[in-house]
């Protein structure tokens, strides 16, 4: 009985997956289409991600055209284990740049390697809204 549940479990799995891949599939088309490779109309840009984890510091400088809501995922890995994911985020106007610094409190065993990850939002709290990928470091 057991291994006829994770079966199920996986065909539904694998559906799931093929649907998203369909859904993308679908998404990408007309870009395609229209002739020649698709290009993002970004709308802000990390200017300046640095990455520290001796000093156990990640900042970033990112420059927006347009409002938008900027949203920082950042992991702190200790022992080589993801330790925590203090995340952060603030709007940003158009002509705006949002420059942040954060100190990481210091663990057992040591911070060894941080990554930050900046996305932006036209709306946050519209669920349909495609997150930018603004800019990304792993150090």
């Amino acid at each position: 009985m057991r291994s006829f549940i994770n079966r199920k479990r996986t065909v539904r799995t694998l559906a799931a997956v093929a649907m998203a891949v369909g859904a993308l599939s679908i998404t990408a088309g007309p870009a395609a289409a229209a002739g020649g490779p698709a290009t993002l109309d970004t709308a802000c840009v990390a200017t300046d991600i640095s990455l520290d984890p001796a000093a156990r510091t990640a900042s970033w400088s990112v420059d927006c055209t347009s409002r938008r809501y900027v949203h920082a995922d950042v992991t702190v890995f200790a022992g080589g284990v993801a330790h925590s994911s203090p995340s952060e985020g603030q709007w940003v106007n158009g002509g705006d740049t949002w420059t942040d610094v954060n100190v990481y409190p210091q663990t057992t065993p040591a911070i060894d390697h941080l990554c930050v990850h900046l996305v932006s939002f036209v709306n946050p709290s519209d669920p349909f809204d495609q997150p930018e990928l603004v800019g990304h470091s792993c150090v």
